[in-house]
């Protein structure tokens, strides 16, 4: 059973869209405001492990992984555009920053195909394998996704720490370029990897 923990925190806590997005989001706001979102993801992440765990791979096949890899790469662009072209204005107040909530956590992670890396093989090879079924599904599902509510969490935190040696307006802008960036390198990858590949071959 540690190595279902172990694998799931090797895989949530690397970076990915969810964690790229929330070291952004911590460089510009305080990290409470980030909690909902982070709650979404963990949120998500315990609906996919409840789900697969019972149902297992009828309800999640291979050829509904394309879709939702095509549909989660098209919303990482869309957050990588808004966080490229998102205004830096170090004088505004926390209360008029705008956050993610909480709908914007579930959803991302409910389209990341990176959640079906921890989910598929857990839920249907290291769950029965453990001996896991029935009412510990849900027990281990919701265990689980608190452990990823930490990683976005852990994530915005460091971007709280380096926005602290951060003071210019124009340093805010390039990092949000380069994060930008990076959502939509992560997004091109996705889109190639898990959907025109798979498509393809």
């Amino acid at each position: 059973m540690l190595g279902i923990v172990l694998f799931c925190f090797g895989v949530m806590y690397t970076p990915g869209p969810v964690n790229i997005l929330s070291l952004n989001c911590g460089m510009q706001r305080k990290t409470s405001r980030h909690v909902p979102f982070c709650l979404g993801v963990g949120t998500a992440l315990a609906f996919y492990f409840a789900l697969v765990g019972y149902v297992g791979t009828a309800i999640v096949g291979s050829g509904v992984l394309p879709l939702i890899a095509g549909l989660g790469s098209c919303f990482i662009l869309y957050l990588g555009w808004k966080v490229v072209t998102s205004d830096v204005d170090l004088a505004r107040s926390e209360k008029s920053v705008d956050a993610l909530d909480f709908k914007d956590g579930l959803l991302m992670q409910l389209l990341n195909p990176k959640a079906f890396m921890v989910v598929l093989p857990v839920a249907t090879i290291q769950f029965p394998a453990a001996g896991i079924e029935g009412p510990a599904v849900v027990g281990w599902a919701l265990a689980l996704g608190a452990l990823a509510v930490g990683a976005p969490l852990s994530y915005a935190a460091i971007g709280a720490l380096l926005s602290k040696r951060v003071k210019r307006y124009r340093y805010f802008k390039y990092l949000n370029y380069v994060m930008g960036a990076m959502l939509f390198l992560v997004a091109g990858d996705m889109a190639y990897e898990q959907v025109y590949l798979v498509i393809a071959g």
